[in-house]
């Protein structure tokens, strides 16, 4: 006579139960294990939410994330119709006038945010408000004389760019009108003190007040038939706006948290009180002029080699691969303060917890945006932009690539800031853009656009690479699994 078989089967030797669903994990069939795993990893992923900073930090990335969302839509949609007003050629001058003011702004920048996190979040944790008046004032003072010297040497310099790079003089007007942005560029200190006060509510208006401000001046120039200068003094105009509502909005949040006295004073003792903060806004300048070569450097390089038509394909191609960063931007502009409290306060192992889980999570997005762009780019930007930009797909797969592998390690550059390893991750921007560079020219000569995206992916892959190595000592004093 047979047995009956028992209503629970035992464990197979070597199988394990699921830390998260108490269900045998190995020795299913294909089916089974997967449904297993997704309902692991759902399950895992929202036991993450559990953990206080990692809950604050979406909270805080989700009003930055709606806000950038609509600064996202409204943004294409003006690029969209401003691209099909000019056309490429003029697209591509007014790109070229774009990145000018970006490319010397960023030059004498000293972003004065990184600092304003970095050491704020000592004196918030110590309760030092004169220390923190007194690092907020050296802030402005930084911003104040980087946005004096960079419109002035922005000005200087537009003649002899336009010569050297043997574009039609006439667009030395719009280069010098456009550099007037720099000298409003005064929103490092502002944006540092925002966020360091998690006011990510006011910061997100920034954006979104200057996307609705930008689509609406776009529309009166398609209304009043604009050329392309009416659309430059549009953009300036625009960015004015941004700049000056995160001043406004950063010196509100001040008065609200009693930090008042500001001008009066005195920051003779900055380095007494703050060791080693020149050296960090030294190499931190650095760094950030390095890594805008890396960024800008692309469209400067091909208006010398191609024509404007072309760099008006490129920048169309960059415009939509940089919508899948923009979305994801907030968590990079969330986890900075996060990483820097945890730090300050010697939480080693919920400072690198905190890295792995949102590394995955932002990996895992872009990479799903990535294929998605794949299978949608080329009737998106047939049905947007217009066919005369079709060309500008396959460049904006290419770039949208390489963004993606910098998107897979994006907590890398805000976990060295707030460890403070300046110049670690100096080295390596250092060392990805000399190669970059050594690659881009013949790239470009050989594969035209194509080819600069192409030179952007050696970049991000030789940058992960060294910031891995230059964190790996400092997470190996505080190993900690994904839980």
């Amino acid at each position: 006579m047979r047995r009956e078989q028992p209503a629970a089967r035992a464990l197979s030797p070597g199988a394990q139960l699921c830390h998260w669903c108490n269900r045998p994990s190995c020795n299913r069939k294909p089916v089974e294990a997967i449904d297993n795993w997704v309902i692991c990893s759902h399950r895992r992923v929202l036991s993450w939410f559990k953990d206080d900073v990692f809950r604050r930090l979406f909270i805080n990335a989700g009003k930055l994330l709606s806000a950038n969302a609509v600064a996202a839509g409204l943004g294409l949609m003006a690029t969209v119709l401003t691209a099909r007003a000019l056309g490429p050629q003029d697209y591509g001058i007014l790109a070229l006038v774009l990145v000018y003011q970006l490319t010397i702004g960023r030059l004498v920048t000293f972003n004065a945010w990184q600092a304003i996190i970095k050491f704020g979040s000592e004196t918030l944790h110590a309760d030092d408000r004169t220390g923190l008046r007194q690092l907020i004032k050296f802030g402005f003072t930084l911003d104040i004389a980087s946005a004096l010297v960079g419109t002035v040497l922005a000005m200087a310099l537009a003649g002899p760019v336009i010569g050297l790079l043997g574009w039609d003089p006439s667009v030395r007007p719009l280069l010098v009108l456009y550099s007037v942005l720099i000298l409003f560029g005064l929103s490092g200190t502002p944006v540092g003190v925002l966020r360091l006060f998690d006011r990510f509510d006011l910061l997100s208006y920034a954006a979104v007040l200057s996307a609705v401000a930008r689509l609406a001046g776009v529309a009166w120039c398609l209304a009043t038939r604009q050329a392309l200068y009416g659309f430059v003094v549009i953009y300036l105009i625009t960015g004015v706006v941004g700049e000056l509502y995160q001043l406004v909005a950063s010196l509100w949040v001040l008065r609200k948290q009693n930090v008042t006295g500001i001008v009066h004073q005195p920051i003779r003792d900055i380095r007494g009180r703050f060791p080693g903060i020149v050296d960090y806004v030294w190499t931190t300048n650095v760094n950030s002029t390095i890594r805008m070569v890396s960024r800008e450097a692309d469209e400067l390089i091909l208006a010398a080699l191609t024509t404007p038509a072309a760099l008006g394909l490129f920048k169309v191609a960059k415009q939509f691969s940089q919508v899948l960063p923009r979305l994801l931007d907030p968590l990079y502009q969330s986890i900075y303060p996060e990483l820097a409290r945890l730090w300050a306060a010697d939480r080693r192992k919920a400072f690198i917890s905190l890295i792995k889980r949102t590394t995955l999570l932002v990996g895992g997005v872009a990479t799903v945006g990535w294929v998605g762009f794949i299978l949608l780019g080329p009737r998106l930007i047939t049905w947007t932009v217009g066919a005369a930009y079709s060309q500008a797909y396959v460049t904006a797969v290419v770039y949208l690539l390489a963004l993606v592998v910098a998107l897979w390690a994006f907590a890398c550059q805000p976990a060295m800031l707030a460890i403070g390893l300046p110049r670690n991750s100096f080295k390596a921007q250092a060392a990805a853009t000399i190669l970059y560079l050594v690659i881009l020219f013949p790239a470009v000569q050989s594969l035209g656009i194509t080819g600069a995206a192409s030179a952007y992916i050696v970049y991000y892959v030789l940058w992960v690479v060294l910031m891995t190595h230059y964190l790996r000592p400092s997470f190996r004093r505080a190993v900690c699994p994904i839980s």
